[in-house]
């Protein structure tokens, strides 16, 4: 303001004493207004909303300041008080001299406040994402742990070297939770490790009644230039930390298996996705087991983390969830 108010005056042809007596009381002045304005916003609009009282005062509050400028321009240029105009003129200017003069710090601070909140705004929404994905994963079946203890219970008395390997087994899956517990998104070989050893658990536990597979397509490609076989993209792909164990928890809890019949299930990956399909029991299980969130949380976990759908397709004979793999090249 002061640069500017100097080359102003300067260009107006004014002397060095009028510049080194303007500049100092306009910009006085218009910080008088700022605290003044400040403090009956607080007091008037924040505070106790009264929005009507708030704006009389600030309409106060700038005529009295822009009252001093006035006096400023009218003293300055050596005229006197009987030379000031009428009342009327003098409120109307005074509001107009503070006002005009306010426009552009107003602007500075509005501008410097909406860039703090935006930048608040996206802390409280970091913040607010990670809660509800802490929320989301805690809310895994707390079935899970029981009926494979059940399991153990009753292999130690049948078979001593299966319990010992199903122990081992239920080992490596809950290691694999505790390690990835904080982990949002994980290798998607680290969760195919995790299903192969939840898919034994269920075999071991239901028998026949559930059969899984793994299906890789496109499992090698070949290089372009190179007569050499490169890993599959999925080596570098990325899943939310518990998706497989959501949607294989899910198969079992909503499926109930009939006389000799099975549920098949398919775990397919491709570039992109990786879909598990199964066959629908002709009873479905109607019990508190099968009442989760699991496929409702995985969704919004996705949502949250990276921003994909996951579809989930149904038909009479079949359930299919289609879950998207998040893929990373090496300079990522």
């Amino acid at each position: 303001m002061v640069i500017w108010l100097t080359l102003k005056f300067y260009t107006e042809n004014y002397t060095l004493h009028q510049i080194l007596f303007d500049v100092p009381i306009i910009v006085l002045k218009t910080l008088a207004a700022i605290f003044l304005i400040r403090w009956i916003a607080q007091k008037f609009f924040v505070e106790r909303q009264q929005y009507i009282l708030f704006l009389l005062f600030s309409v106060a509050a700038l005529t009295i300041t822009g009252f001093v400028d006035l006096l400023r321009d009218y003293l300055g240029s050596g005229r006197t008080w009987s030379d000031l105009p009428s009342t009327g003129y003098i409120i109307i200017h005074s509001f107009y001299y503070s006002s005009a003069d306010l426009a552009a710090p107003f602007l500075m601070i509005m501008i410097k406040k909406y860039f703090e909140n935006q930048t608040s705004l996206a802390v409280i929404k970091e913040q607010q994402k990670d809660a509800e994905l802490k929320l989301l994963r805690s809310q895994l079946s707390p079935h899970f742990l029981f009926n494979n203890l059940n399991t153990v219970d009753a292999l130690i008395d049948s078979d001593t070297q299966k319990a010992k390997t199903y122990i081992a087994r239920l080992s490596s899956l809950y290691r694999y939770f505790i390690k990835t517990r904080e982990d949002d998104i994980v290798p998607l070989e680290d969760e195919l490790a995790m299903a192969r050893d939840y898919f034994y658990l269920i075999g071991t536990r239901y028998g026949n009644a559930y059969t899984f597979k793994i299906e890789e397509e496109y499992a090698f490609k070949q290089h372009p230039d190179k007569k050499t076989h490169t890993a599959h993209r999925s080596m570098k792909a990325y899943i939310p930390s518990g998706a497989l164990q959501t949607v294989i928890e899910n198969v079992v809890k909503h499926n109930n298996v009939l006389h000799d019949t099975s549920i098949h299930t398919y775990l397919i990956i491709t570039e992109d996705t990786i879909t598990l399909t199964n066959s629908k029991s002709s009873k479905v299980k109607n019990t508190i087991e099968s009442m989760g969130t699991g496929l409702k949380n995985l969704k919004e976990r996705y949502e949250l983390l990276v921003g994909k759908t996951v579809l989930v397709t149904e038909t009479t004979t079949h359930f299919e969830v289609s879950l998207p793999l998040v893929n990373l090249t090496t300079k990522e």
